[in-house]
């Protein structure tokens, strides 16, 4: 075999980054954020692999960000696996994202060698479109290389939740995205990813009925006050004063 023809069969591993080259034969699905979309080099999520998300805390946006991706998979063969949320899904907030409850798995385990067990299990099996598993604050990066390796042989979306603290450590994970809340948005770092450069940021809006929220303080809150008189009233704690309440009637339901 010539030097030549050695050099363009070790070219063709898709593991080898050549720079300037758009082609790969990595399937994706758009992230449905289109700034995401044009920072990633593959142009969304890759399948058969696993993707870290660093998190500043839990609960920042996270479902929020991949629920366009399990929207769409879950319209395909295949359940999504949860392991170890470090929260309860809410199923109706599911059901608005277009997510089927019956093709939901929420898996629970003790032990950190479980955890990994479960999560390659699912993502090699062939019966998951994706695989959603939270880490625990240990050094990993052998196991998420298993873990990367199952995604891979079951074709499989892999996520993996850990903390922000991990960001500089290194890991196994073709893409990594380090993910902050700040005020009203959160804020996206590309920390590493297949075939493309890293160090790309952007805010995105996850929440965007924030603005509907209610700001006030929770000792402006409207409170319930019984009347003898069978209204019951409302009152709403002014914030100039602590003691003063403006009082509003309504008919009391029996």
């Amino acid at each position: 075999m010539s030097r030549s023809t050695a050099v363009s069969q070790l070219l063709k591993n898709q593991a080898i980054w050549q720079a300037g080259s758009n082609s790969s034969s990595t399937r994706t699905l758009s992230t449905g954020y289109q700034q995401l979309d044009e920072i990633l080099h593959l142009g969304g999520w890759p399948q058969g692999a696993v993707s870290e998300l660093l998190l500043s805390q839990n609960g920042i946006g996270e479902i929020r960000l991949l629920s366009p991706l399990l929207a769409k998979l879950n319209r395909q063969p295949g359940y999504i696996t949860w392991i170890n949320p470090p929260y309860e899904p809410y199923p109706p907030a599911l059901a608005k994202h277009q997510l089927d409850l019956n093709r939901i798995i929420v898996v629970r385990t003790q032990k950190v060698v479980d955890t990994v067990w479960a999560a390659q299990q699912a993502l090699a099996s062939n019966a998951c479109s994706a695989v959603l598993t939270w880490l625990p604050n240990n050094n990993l990066n052998k196991a998420i290389r298993k873990l990367n390796l199952a995604a891979k042989t079951g074709n499989c979306w892999g996520f993996i939740f850990r903390s922000q603290q991990f960001h500089q450590q290194a890991s196994a994970a073709p893409l990594r995205i380090l993910m902050a809340s700040e005020q009203r948005h959160q804020k996206l770092s590309i920390i590493k990813q297949p075939g493309g450069w890293s160090g790309q940021e952007l805010t995105l809006k996850l929440f965007p009925e924030r603005q509907y929220w209610n700001a006030l303080s929770v000792n402006h809150w409207p409170s319930y006050q019984p009347s003898s008189s069978g209204t019951s009233q409302i009152g709403i704690q002014s914030p100039q004063s602590d003691n003063s309440h403006d009082e509003i009637s309504l008919p009391s339901y029996h």
